[in-house]
């Protein structure tokens, strides 16, 4: 029970004095993203048992579920991803206060970078074009997907931050007195 009472704790507790050491801080991250990646794989599983069961297309099935938790699967949908956002800065907080920063300035200074290089290197919109084979005689189609592409700058950027959490070492940047 304590296990429990610390891991939430750790995530949604301790705003302001909380510390997370390096592996502690990689652990609790790749829990958090694993928890996000079990509910979206759970909620695609339901979906499509829920079209295996009722016999109706997926755009059919689709529109069922809308219509019945339309409202409450939106709001379901927008507080776990408020939980998520909570937990993650948190954990982040606790991480940089660890290394001896202060933590509030630190993560607003990486969100005004981010918004800059946003600003400055914005994402693109990619579209592919690719032929699918339908049958055995041949009969080619066109399938055309787009999505939109983070600029590789915000990337790196990205990428440098998650690093430098995980190699500073605990108190690098802490005043010594004396």
């Amino acid at each position: 029970m304590m296990k429990e009472k610390y891991m939430w704790n750790v995530y949604f507790g301790s705003w302001g004095d909380g510390r997370l050491k390096r592996l502690p801080y990689l652990g609790y991250y790749v829990l958090l993203m694993v928890l996000v990646f079990a509910v979206i794989a759970g909620t695609i599983f339901l979906v499509g048992s829920m079209e295996d069961l009722s016999g109706m297309s997926m755009a059919d099935t689709q529109a069922a579920l809308l219509g019945k938790f339309g409202m409450l699967g939106i709001a379901g949908v927008i507080i776990l991803m408020f939980a998520v956002m909570i937990a993650q800065v948190n954990i982040l907080a606790k991480r940089i206060r660890d290394m001896g920063l202060p933590a509030v300035w630190t993560i607003l200074g990486i969100v005004a970078v981010s918004i800059l290089l946003n600003i400055l290197f914005p994402a693109q919109h990619v579209e592919v074009n690719t032929s699918v084979v339908q049958n055995a005689q041949g009969t080619l189609a066109a399938f055309e997907a787009s999505s939109t592409k983070t600029s590789m700058v915000l990337e790196i950027f990205d990428t440098i931050i998650f690093l430098c959490l995980l190699l500073i070492p605990s108190d690098t940047f802490k005043k010594q007195n004396g």
